[in-house]
């Protein structure tokens, strides 16, 4: 059983705000995954009942101390941009190891959402949630995920060997005065 995660707390986003995803949010996130523009770099979108459950099961983890996902929506004045989203991939919050995606309407595509959401994301991540890396990937031809993943600090990676998009990325929690560097995760 993972180690608890703390919940997803509100996070300022300038001009956007996270929020955590919440039982009223299950439609947006079954319509952003079933969704072909949306999913076009992503991989193939979701049936409609897929799109239900996942959204279902990612709520009952978002509840869960111990459930292996974080979600927020990503909202604006204008209205709601997305979803972030943080998956556990190791044993433990608590030094382990998450993989970010984010899902955008079309109409907030390339407006600085994912940008402002991850920059959001990464204090509570690693200050609250105690991770020591987050990872993230995409298909290969994506230039715009490329150019985002650089801009937020992140680095090129491997892929995970279980990733189905071919390029990795990581972004490494600082160790204090001795700069960066990769904590055991297990």
């Amino acid at each position: 059983m993972p180690t608890p995660a703390p919940g997803a707390a509100a996070l300022p986003a300038p001009p956007f705000r996270l929020r955590p995803f919440a039982e009223g949010d299950l439609a947006l996130y079954a319509a952003l995954f079933a969704d072909a523009e949306v999913m076009r770099a992503v991989g193939t979108p979701f049936a409609a009942d897929r799109a239900e459950r996942a959204a279902s099961a990612s709520l009952r983890h978002q509840r869960d101390d111990a459930g292996r996902f974080r979600h927020w929506v990503i909202e604006h004045a204008e209205g709601t941009a997305g979803l972030l989203g943080l998956a556990l991939r190791s044993d433990a919050w608590c030094a382990g190891e998450a993989e970010l995606g984010v899902l955008l309407w079309p109409a907030w595509q390339a407006r600085g959402a994912a940008t402002a959401a991850i920059t959001a994301v990464r204090p509570w991540a690693f200050d609250v949630a105690e991770l020591a890396v987050l990872t993230c990937h995409h298909a290969e031809a994506h230039a715009g995920a490329a150019a985002l993943m650089h801009r937020v600090g992140f680095t090129p990676c491997p892929p995970r060997a279980d990733a189905p998009l071919p390029m990795g990325w990581e972004c490494v929690r600082e160790l204090g005065a001795g700069g960066l560097g990769r904590l055991p995760l297990g």
